[in-house]
């Protein structure tokens, strides 16, 4: 691993961009040997240090935790106020604290509020870009972070009603229920918050009433539901299939995720056809999408 061929003193720990201009590439002489490697601010608990990494990949990975982590030092009194506000929110920290894992709310409201300020262009290298970027930002943080707790808020409050009917269907129509709940599982993982790009987090609200309306919906109709689910169950199989191949060999490329939030628009087109979606979508649409994709992912 590079980062044990070149590691970084101790005490070359910053607390603000103060390390200059990063490169792209580093190469550093080792026992006679060029290393080309990954330069990244890495967190270093209250700070960051200047690491370097053989991956690309791992190296953006940390680095935007890094940038977050100088970003979170800059704002530090204006965090705080809004991780008391988050704090004092019982019935929001309640109805996160019901979905599976350790996340910390006042942590996942942070980090999307940074990122979404900040971080939304390609991440700073430069000392001057991230100056620029946190003067740009200023005035935005709070009014950002204030959104998305609404947003957060309306999100869980919608999880809430769907848990509700899970509940009643789960004895009646246990496959629905089962496939409406591995549906919310993927939407509403520990780390949703931060993880979920903002533009798509928007949506998560429509996506959880079509679960709903589908639920109430079943007892009418539980035949309407099977005809349906048969048009969506084949693509879902076949994007979970390839999701779990894949996921050893990192993040999805971005026509795996294009792909994961279409089989979401299909599920309010089949289900919920009132709550209408930003783009056609039909099984049709979307079996054709994914020949394509499977087809380009075989000449690489």
């Amino acid at each position: 691993v590079l980062q044990d061929e070149a590691p970084v003193a101790e005490g070359e720990r910053h607390t603000g961009w103060t390390m200059g201009d990063l490169t792209e590439i580093m190469e550093i002489r080792r026992g006679g040997q060029t290393l080309v490697g990954y330069p990244a601010l890495a967190e270093a608990r209250d700070a960051v240090s200047l690491q370097v990494f053989d991956s690309p990949e791992r190296a953006r990975e940390v680095h935007r935790a890094g940038v977050r982590r100088l970003l979170a030092i800059a704002f530090r009194d204006r965090l705080r106020d809004l991780e008391k506000i988050v704090t004092k929110d019982h019935a929001l920290n309640l109805a996160f604290g019901q979905l599976d894992g350790e996340a910390d709310l006042k942590s996942e409201i942070v980090s999307a509020a940074l990122d979404r300020t900040f971080l939304v262009e390609s991440l700073p290298m430069l000392q001057a870009d991230f100056a620029r970027r946190v003067e740009e930002g200023r005035n935005r943080l709070s009014l950002i972070a204030q959104e998305l707790v609404r947003t957060v808020a309306n999100i869980l409050a919608e999880h809430a009603q769907v848990q509700k009917r899970l509940t009643a269907a789960a004895k009646s129509f246990p496959a629905v229920a089962e496939d409406v709940g591995q549906q919310c599982a993927r939407l509403l993982h520990p780390r949703f918050v931060s993880q979920t790009p903002w533009q798509r987090l928007q949506h998560f609200p429509r996506y959880l009433q079509a679960a709903a309306q589908r639920l109430d919906k079943l007892r009418v109709d539980p035949a309407r539901d099977a005809r349906l689910c048969a048009e969506l169950a084949p693509l879902q199989a076949a994007w979970l299939r390839e999701h779990a191949a894949r996921a050893r060999f990192g993040a999805p490329t971005p026509e795996m995720e294009q792909f994961r939030w279409l089989l979401e628009e299909l599920r309010v087109s089949l289900f919920a056809q009132a709550l209408k979606t930003p783009v056609p979508v039909s099984a049709k649409r979307l079996a054709k999408l994914w020949h394509s994709i499977r087809n380009a992912q075989d000449v690489r």
